[in-house]
């Protein structure tokens, strides 16, 4: 299975079912767990490195302000990484590459990758991401029965 990662918190728990070996991208943002060096990074920051807060809080502002994506995917690399599967949020396109965009190119790859779309915003409903995770890598959480 070929996984694309473009949130480091869903890194974490593919890395934590130890599909860390199925991993072929990852987002710009993606450092830990440590050994994630070499995989592919799909996404890319409109904003430079190096700013002031205030100066990428105005181009946040801004971004907002023109309904521009902050962040982007690169759409060629991930059509050569060939994806079984895509996760990714869709709960702040402040946070994250935009949903749309994810979906937009999941539609365009053949075979078209699942998308899991992750919006955990309780601690069960983290629980649950990972046991969604899991299910879609064909993984078992230790201590879970079937």
């Amino acid at each position: 299975m070929c996984i694309v990662s473009m949130l480091p918190s869903a890194t974490e728990i593919i890395c934590f079912l130890n599909m860390r070996s199925s991993l072929v991208g990852i987002s710009h943002e993606c450092n830990y767990p440590e050994g994630l060096t070499g995989i592919d990074v799909v996404t890319q920051s409109s904003i430079e490195k190096g700013l002031s807060s205030r100066a990428i809080d105005a181009r946040v502002r801004q971004s907002l302000l023109d309904r521009r994506a902050l962040y982007s995917l690169k759409h060629d690399l991930i059509a050569k990484l060939k994806p079984d599967l895509l996760v990714t949020q869709s709960l702040c396109n402040v946070c994250a590459v935009d949903h749309y965009e994810v979906e937009k190119v999941a539609a365009s790859l053949s075979p078209s990758p699942q998308v899991i779309n992750l919006e955990p915003s309780l601690l069960e409903d983290v629980f649950i991401t990972i046991t969604r995770i899991a299910d879609a890598t064909g993984q078992q959480i230790i201590g879970q029965k079937n």
